[in-house]
């Protein structure tokens, strides 16, 4: 191998370790933003829900 090639590949192998490095970079402070959004969210109350037939009269006249 002739030292071409092998700075060739070197180079490559640092861009892609430079990519995967800014990716991660970016993938982090989206979720970070997400969570973040989230947290500001106003809190509801979600009301109660009514059971279907509890609390209701039922007529089983026969």
């Amino acid at each position: 191998m002739d030292i071409n090639s092998i700075m060739s590949a070197q180079v490559a192998q640092l861009q892609q370790t430079v990519q995967l490095s800014i990716m991660d970079k970016a993938l982090n402070m989206g979720a970070a933003s997400a969570v973040e959004m989230l947290s500001q969210l106003p809190q509801q109350q979600a009301p109660a829900a009514n059971h279907p037939y509890k609390g209701t009269a039922i007529d089983v006249s026969v």
